[in-house]
């Protein structure tokens, strides 16, 4: 069984994993939240819900945003990431647009970013 689930300190070192496995394969980390390094977890949680509502924005050139994990129930193991732009702005509107998502290395090609997508369309299908 595959969910998305809000970030937690419940999946702490399944995250950490899902970090370190992908910036040792040396590709680009999508979607961009997934960059800010774990090594403080709580910070990182903190920061991962301080935007996403229009009133919590500290930078201009951002809009709220919110961002789930993609895990495998049974284990908690954390296979991908989906951060939400709730509006868009210019720069968003001509590259980058509402869904930015992504898979860790190793879980590529056994359809895990379809059923990310397909479970982060039902969310954003209840904001509307």
């Amino acid at each position: 069984m595959i969910k998305l689930v809000a970030p937690s300190i419940e999946y702490k070192d399944e995250y950490v994993s899902f970090f370190k496995e992908w910036k040792s394969s040396g590709e680009d980390i999508t979607p961009w939240v997934v960059e800010k390094d774990p090594s403080n977890f709580d910070e990182m949680i903190d920061f991962l819900y301080s935007e996403d509502t229009g009133d919590k924005l500290t930078n201009e050139g951002f809009v709220p945003h919110s961002t789930f994990w993609l895990i495998v129930k049974h284990s908690k193991i954390v296979i991908g990431a989906v951060n939400i732009r709730h509006r868009l702005n210019v720069r968003l509107l001509n590259c980058g647009g509402h869904i930015g998502y992504g898979i860790r290395p190793a879980e590529r090609r056994k359809g895990y970013a379809s059923i990310l997508l397909a479970l982060t369309l039902r969310i954003t299908k209840k904001w509307a």
